[in-house]
């Protein structure tokens, strides 16, 4: 029997396979699936930064200041010039250039105006200082727009008794200093001492004193009016500040005007002047009558006539108001300040308060400044006027009550009103207000 040798070859062939591909071992991951490890690059070092130095603030090169209008060049040039050289000197010492703009006190450009809009669109260009009457210092604190004065802005303190009551009450709103007294103008009884040898105290002597009275009663800001209902113990604000007439002192007042106009001491006539300006221009030399006019319109003279405080009622006390001026800081930069602070206590100088307050016709707010004045005539008018000196009414005061105490004595006056009527429907405007 003969067998076929093929299928046994094949089955050797794949004997022979079988054991290669069990010899050979397998890695369990193929190469190109297996996980690769990164290169971690060595850290290259940062150079340290270098600090960028703040730059110094350059120092001041400039010395703003601002007027009002009432001490510009052609109202008072003789004070004008010695305060425009004073700040000069000022600047030249601290090699700055000076910067002085008299302006307005009220509209739109008034200084109270300008000095907000400056802080709101051009803060670079508020002043230092700047000289505000007494009137719109308490606005102007409450508006932010000054500062309160630390001690070094004084060569005096405020509490030493060299100053004068009045000036010590102007400088302060709310028991804070705010201003420092430069001087005062003052409403108050001008006579003549050959015609009265002695000026009357109380509202009857003055009654009593068969003169003519001249005196503004149509002023819609009523100063005079004001002024009487002082004498009489009246208070134009409440304790919060709010605008305010008590009827009784006011009745009292009007009663009294009435009383003067059916003795013939003035007719309504007085009703047409205005201001104290157009009473001035219409009666410049008058020795034949009271006048009810300001202390400025007597300086630097010579003139004859003396001035003293407006009679009160009997057991009232004599009053003169004030109407002041205040030097204030201004500037909000807290590098400029320390020069701003030595600026004032420059201006409260007792030898140049002094000179300025005499040229200009003011009343000084210091007894040492008195004492300077050159002019003993002038220093012998001023003194009886001192002591009887009281601030008049904040802007905003006279602006409310002003008008309606103007509105009440033309009433009475015109026989339109009883002193009773007018004074109860004058205090009624002004509702909220408490005594």
């Amino acid at each position: 029997m003969r067998f076929s040798r093929w299928p046994f070859r094949r089955l050797g062939f794949w004997l022979t396979l079988t054991g290669l591909l069990a010899a050979c071992v397998w890695p369990s991951t193929p190469p190109w699936l297996a996980p690769t490890t990164a290169a971690t690059a060595a850290p290259t070092a940062q150079p340290t930064p270098t600090p960028t130095p703040t730059p110094t603030p350059a120092p001041p090169t400039t010395l703003r200041v601002w007027l009002p209008e009432t001490v510009r060049a052609d109202v008072a040039p003789q004070a004008y010039d010695l305060l425009l050289q004073r700040l000069q000197a000022f600047a030249t010492a601290h090699d700055l250039r000076l910067e002085v703009r008299v302006k307005p006190l009220q509209g739109p450009s008034s200084i109270l105006a300008t000095l907000q809009a400056a802080r709101e669109v051009a803060p670079r260009l508020v002043p230092d200082v700047v000289l505000l009457p007494h009137g719109q210092l308490a606005a102007a604190a409450r508006q932010a727009l000054i500062f309160p004065l630390p001690e070094d802005a004084f060569t005096t303190p405020l509490s030493d008794p060299d100053w004068y009551p009045y000036a010590q009450h102007l400088a302060m709103v709310q028991r804070v200093v705010y201003g420092v007294p430069f001087g005062a103008d003052a409403l108050g009884l001008v006579y003549h001492p050959q015609t009265v040898p002695t000026p009357p105290t109380t509202w009857k002597d003055w009654l009593q004193q068969p003169l003519p009275w001249l005196l503004p009663l149509g002023d819609p800001n009523g100063a005079v009016l004001l002024a009487l209902y002082r004498t009489a113990g009246g208070h134009w604000a409440d304790e919060n500040g709010r605008p305010l007439l008590e009827e009784a002192p006011l009745q009292q007042v009007l009663t009294f005007l009435q009383q003067a106009q059916q003795e013939e001491r003035f007719d309504d006539t007085v009703l047409a002047l205005t201001d104290d300006h157009m009473l001035w221009a219409r009666y410049p030399a008058e020795t034949q009558a009271f006048l009810l006019t300001r202390f400025a319109h007597l300086l630097p003279g010579p003139d004859p006539r003396r001035i003293a405080a407006l009679p009160a009622p009997t057991g009232g006390q004599p009053v003169a108001l004030a109407y002041g001026l205040l030097w204030a800081l201004t500037t909000p930069n807290a590098r400029r300040q320390p020069l701003a602070v030595a600026l004032l206590a420059d201006l409260s100088d007792a030898a140049f308060v002094a000179q300025w307050t005499e040229a200009m016709g003011y009343l000084p707010p210091r007894q040492g400044v008195l004492d300077a004045w050159q002019q003993a005539q002038h220093r012998d008018l001023a003194k009886p006027l001192l002591p009887a000196l009281q601030g008049a009414p904040p802007d905003e005061i006279v602006e409310k009550v002003g008008p309606v105490l103007q509105q009440a004595a033309a009433q009475v006056l015109k026989g339109a009103q009883s002193p009773a009527a007018a004074a109860h429907e004058a205090a009624a405007a002004f509702p909220t207000a408490q005594p």
